[in-house]
């Protein structure tokens, strides 16, 4: 549950609002000219904190890889202003994560294990045992954890950590690094799981609730 060491540095790279012109191009060679410059100022490992939304994720990351990143973070959670109905006016509020969260990482995670050498760091979304077990499922080698303790204190990681514990000699796991990618997109006797035909499969397979027509 903790970072992968005391002596890594993470990048956070990021445009300003009004940067409208700017091409998906320019903005991941914005990452890796931060990411090269850094690197030659500092000797301990670099992890870049990502964003979802690059064109082509895997590319992105066999590019930061090449340019000398220790590992990424997936994702990082954009600041969410909202709009006060009575007011009128855009408010800052503190948008905490929810289990929910945790897929939208998960399914990268599954992907990129396996298919790079970088640390995989799992963020955004966990706040239970069962959230944490899936994203080492995926293949995370580090998982983080913010809103779940900002909601029920440091107290929380004993919790999950024993709730891990538990888990994982009921299924008969001997270490974390035993079931570490075991369920990665590239370990599943169907990868298509985790691509996106089997999303289309889950609306064929959607029941509307009762009284509801299409």
């Amino acid at each position: 549950m903790q970072e992968a060491g005391a002596d890594a540095l993470e990048l956070n790279a990021w445009f300003m609002p009004g940067d409208t012109n700017v091409t998906g191009e320019a903005l991941e060679d914005h990452y890796l000219a931060l990411l090269r410059e850094l690197k030659t100022v500092v000797s301990i490992p670099v992890s870049m904190k990502l964003s979802p939304f690059f064109s082509s994720l895997p590319n992105f990351v066999q590019q930061a890889e090449q340019a000398g990143a220790a590992g990424v973070s997936l994702f990082n959670r954009f600041f969410q202003p909202d709009i006060d109905l009575a007011s009128l006016t855009v408010v800052d509020r503190v948008q905490l994560s929810s289990s929910a969260d945790v897929l939208l990482t998960m399914r990268w995670i599954a992907i990129l294990r396996g298919r790079t050498s970088l640390t995989l760091a799992a963020t955004g979304g966990v706040h239970k045992a069962e959230d944490a077990l899936k994203m080492l499922l995926a293949g995370a080698d580090v998982v983080h954890m913010a809103s779940a303790l900002l909601l029920n204190g440091p107290q929380a990681l004993k919790v999950v950590l024993s709730e891990i514990n538990e888990w994982m000699e009921t299924h008969e796991y001997e270490s974390v690094a035993q079931l570490k990618g075991s369920m990665s997109q590239q370990n599943l006797p169907n990868p298509s799981a985790f691509a996106r035909a089997a999303y289309l499969n889950a609306l064929d397979s959607f029941t509307p609730p009762v009284g509801v027509r299409y």
